[in-house]
């Protein structure tokens, strides 16, 4: 379920998108307009395991670059001076243990097709000012060269980093977040889009269990609710090493909660039952306004309509739950 620090592949159309919930069909359809600009760079912003990488997967392989190579690296993972021989390449010998025959870096690996900088609010200051060179001219420079070499790629940059403060902090070049903010797409959470949990789950079930060649007898009742009940901090990465551990463990038999490492709520007393009862209801109630602010686009008058409720009583519902 890791990325590794540097991956080059051919993409496919989109794969991993699954689920029915409008906040993931709003992605799908930005993700064809955003594709339609080629040369533009893409901004994908999202919590942690959202899927980000899928998401610029998907706009390489609705693009006219499809057919070009897909590079993803992760800006996180290597340090500065081997971050800049892996984008830039170097002459030979440009530093101690560089080869003596130089090497190409990623901006010509990617030349045709897209390159992926994930977690780019991690990029150093210095690689910040060389990163917005490329994106200005088109041009770059190996380690240790004199001698431009132009590229045509298409940048797509992940994170899950809150880069207009980053700016404000000083620690990220207010130019080149412009230059990076030009087309933005975010990809919601897990939790707002309960909808698509079960249909992920099935899905990588799926998968599981023809990689690992078992068959699980699919999720029980109690662990299609304890996976809808989940919060999933860690969004869809967290629920598939979930489901990945319990496809090996429970080999021949449904996957229950105690497989996914998750658990439904336990017995309690009467008063504590009402108590519960009053939150599912409110759960229930925040789920229903969510659902309807994503029918209506956001329209707060069309979803009052939709809910049954005047404005006004929507409005209090909104601060109660913190819906913004």
């Amino acid at each position: 379920m890791h990325s590794l620090p540097v991956e080059i592949t051919q993409v496919t159309p989109v794969e991993g998108l699954v689920g029915p919930s409008a906040a993931l069909r709003r992605v799908r359809e930005k993700i064809t307009r955003v594709a339609a600009a080629p040369r533009t760079t893409v901004l994908v912003t999202g919590e942690s395991g959202v899927g980000k990488e899928v998401v610029a997967k998907g706009i390489h392989a609705h693009s006219e670059r499809c057919d070009g190579p897909f590079v993803a690296l992760n800006c996180a993972a290597l340090t500065d001076g081997l971050l800049e021989a892996e984008l830039f390449g170097h002459e030979p010998g440009a530093y101690t243990g560089a080869s003596s025959r130089g090497r190409d870096g990623l901006f010509a690996a990617a030349n045709g097709g897209t390159l992926l900088l994930d977690e780019i609010g991690e990029l150093a200051p210095e690689l910040q000012a060389k990163l917005l060179r490329v994106l200005q001219e088109r041009s770059y420079r190996r380690v240790g060269g004199t001698v431009d070499h132009t590229t045509d790629v298409r940048i797509i940059a992940c994170t899950n980093r809150d880069l207009a403060k980053l700016v404000e902090q000083g620690a990220f070049r207010e130019d080149l977040y412009y230059r990076l903010n030009v087309l933005v797409l975010r990809v919601p959470s897990l939790r707002e889009r309960r909808d698509d949990i079960l249909p992920i789950a099935l899905h990588l079930c799926e998968g599981f269990e023809r990689e690992h060649d078992v068959e699980t007898g699919g999720l029980s009742p109690n662990a299609k609710a304890a996976l809808e009940a989940h919060n999933w901090p860690g969004n869809v990465r967290e629920l598939g090493n979930a489901l990945e551990r319990a496809s090996i463990e429970c080999a021949g038999g449904p996957i229950e909660p105690e497989h996914l490492g998750i658990a439904l709520a336990p017995s309690t007393s009467p008063k504590e039952a009402d108590t519960s009862i009053e939150l599912n209801l409110k759960k229930m109630e925040e789920r229903l306004i969510r659902r309807a602010l994503e029918a209506t686009g956001g329209n707060r008058s069309h979803s009052a309509r939709l809910l049954g409720v005047n404005r006004a009583t929507l409005y209090n519902k909104l601060r109660a739950y913190q819906i913004a």
